[in-house]
């Protein structure tokens, strides 16, 4: 029953994802905490995210931006990733729920508040303010595998185009999703176990992709409708 339920939670992030061009893990994330623990979480959204990130990178190869993304995306993020990694083994379950729900919150809420803000300011972000997102954004990815949001707010002002937005941070979900997911393989966090749930789940990804493709609605109340879901799931974390 609950591998049905995730598959079901995976359909609606794989569905906001593919119109929004983000948001999967952290959905998935937020709703499938309440049927598994982290550590059988996790390692299940990162294979498939792999899985989806393979598809869009090589979908959008020829739009990424190769010099954004090694000089100054990936160092940092990866750096930010290595400490998220080793926090995991310092904080218990309890603790990283707690963090989780804390995370998710203070997002959603920035980005609804950002949504109604007309008059954004769209410039690139200066080097102070660069650094700590990505670093943070690497952090988180390497606590839950969904340091996008942070990352994602960097990208939507550093790249100019809806094509390299897209190409450029798949390719980084897709080298810092491969790192983890061989550090959760010497760890053996992922065996055949994990394998056979992330088969077995499958379908929501693929389901999630075809609906996203054919659902047409208005992308504002779309975003209004996810972050108040992610809103109120996080609260959920906090209070439990």
């Amino acid at each position: 029953m609950n591998l049905f339920l995730l598959g079901c939670f995976l359909v609606l992030a794989h569905t906001a994802e593919t119109i929004l061009g983000f948001g999967a893990t952290l959905i998935a994330l937020a709703l499938g905490i309440y049927l598994f623990p982290l550590t059988t979480l996790v390692p299940i959204l990162v294979i498939l995210g792999l899985l989806q990130n393979i598809w869009l990178v090589a979908r959008w190869f020829r739009y990424i931006e190769w010099r954004i993304l090694w000089r100054d995306i990936l160092p940092m993020s990866g750096a930010g990733m290595i400490i998220g990694i080793l926090s995991r083994e310092l904080a218990s379950e309890s603790q990283l729920r707690m963090v989780l729900g804390a995370f998710i919150v203070v997002v959603s809420a920035m980005e609804l508040v950002y949504l109604f803000i007309k008059s954004a300011d769209r410039s690139e972000l200066r080097w102070y303010y660069r650094i700590p997102l990505l670093f943070a954004g690497g952090i988180f990815h390497g606590l839950f595998a969904t340091g996008g949001p942070l990352i994602v707010y960097y990208a939507s002002r550093q790249l100019k185009t809806q094509e390299t937005f897209r190409a450029t941070l798949s390719t980084l979900w897709l080298i810092l999703n491969t790192a983890l997911l061989i550090g959760f393989s010497v760890s053996r966090q992922v065996d055949l176990s994990t394998l056979k749930m992330t088969t077995l789940v499958l379908p929501g990804l693929i389901i999630g992709i075809i609906l996203g493709n054919f659902i047409r609605v208005r992308e504002l109340l779309f975003k209004v409708m996810t972050y108040a879901l992610l809103f109120f799931s996080g609260l959920f974390l906090l209070i439990q």
